[in-house]
């Protein structure tokens, strides 16, 4: 018999837990536990059967779903992924939600009927969750905030790149790693699967706890030392080089391993370039997207890192790239740390 993951679904509108409940029903990987409309109700239907993961809105009543996520991280971490609406105060109190703990973040308006696509995403993002381990997540606190002027004193052109790819679970990792870098990093550029406009507020979070600068990558920004480019969602992002330096081109080509932006894009244009000059690491995430860009990257002499077992989230891309050879080395985050360091 096929092993199932019992899942809690959490939103205030009656038709949504319907809408809900009728996805997840159709996935036989799933058993659906008694749906809640407020997290009083959620902490009732928990207390007599734990889930394996909770599909969890933002704007609930009675408590709001960040006070309730917040509370089941200290108390009884369950794997969560937000399934709400992206407005503009809905999607900072997204971001909010994955520095509290919840793996990943999915808008109502892309799981809508007739979105295949969309639910599909969804599915596969509540079995990853489902078969996650939250005791993995890393601590999310961004911490003090830094006194800086944006952005610090001009930076000659990078001639070091460390390309960072992640998905699901990654926003931690990332900000666990950049914030325990110092000044004199090379430049650096970041893809994480993350949702429109998000992007912007997650760059906007790491430059006020990072020594250094960090920003959402525009098109034709130049690559430096001590700047970190946080790829736009929904946009891919390329290296390219003048006689300048390295700077970056984005598009909206289709997607890319079903995902846009995607980590191989940016992985395949770095094999333009010097090969020992390129540094590329592959974080926590489900999927293989960035696999192969590794493996690419890795034959033609960059040095390549995927991120180990025991301290990703999800262990899906990392996997996928350790299988195929693509990794030189294979790092937790305190490694990973260590080593942009040395190469700084």
């Amino acid at each position: 018999m096929r092993e199932t993951r019992k899942v809690l679904i959490v939103d205030d509108s009656r038709y949504m837990r319907e809408y809900l409940e009728d996805l997840f029903s159709s996935d036989d990987r799933f058993e659906l536990l008694q749906s809640a409309a407020d997290p009083y109700e959620a902490v009732k239907i928990i207390s007599k059967e734990a889930p394996d993961a909770i599909a969890l809105d933002i704007e609930l009543p009675r408590m709001s779903g960040l006070t309730f996520l917040r509370k089941i991280m200290s108390q009884h971490p369950i794997p969560v992924v937000i399934v709400t609406n992206q407005d503009v105060g809905q999607i900072e109190m997204s971001l909010e939600a994955l520095n509290a703990g919840a793996i990943d973040v999915v808008s109502k308006k892309d799981i809508g009927i007739g979105e295949t696509e969309g639910r599909r995403d969804l599915l596969e993002k509540m079995w990853a969750a489902a078969n996650s381990s939250v005791s993995r997540i890393y601590p999310r606190s961004p911490g003090a905030k830094l006194q800086k002027t944006e952005p610090i004193a001009i930076q000659p052109p990078a001639e070091r790149i460390v390309m960072i790819g992640a998905s699901s679970g990654g926003t931690g990792i990332i900000s666990a790693i950049l914030q325990n870098l110092a000044l004199d990093i090379p430049g650096m550029i970041i893809v994480q699967h993350i949702p429109e406009h998000m992007s912007f507020l997650f760059a906007r979070q790491l430059n006020a706890h990072t020594p250094f600068y960090v920003k959402e990558a525009e098109n034709g920004d130049r690559v430096t030392k001590n700047k970190v480019l946080v790829t736009p969602g929904n946009h891919h992002i390329e290296l390219n080089k003048d006689q300048t330096g390295y700077y970056i081109r984005l598009t909206q080509g289709p997607p890319i391993n079903h995902v846009r932006p995607s980590v191989d894009k940016l992985f395949y244009s770095a094999m333009r370039y010097e090969a020992k000059n390129m540094y590329a690491i592959l974080l926590t995430g489900m999927g293989q997207d960035g696999a192969q860009g590794l493996l690419k990257l890795r034959e033609n002499g960059a040095y390549t890192i995927a991120q180990d077992e025991r301290s990703s989230i999800i262990f899906g891309m990392p996997r996928v790239a350790i299988e195929m050879g693509a990794a030189c080395a294979i790092m937790n985050p305190q490694e990973i740390i260590r080593f942009i360091k040395s190469i700084g």
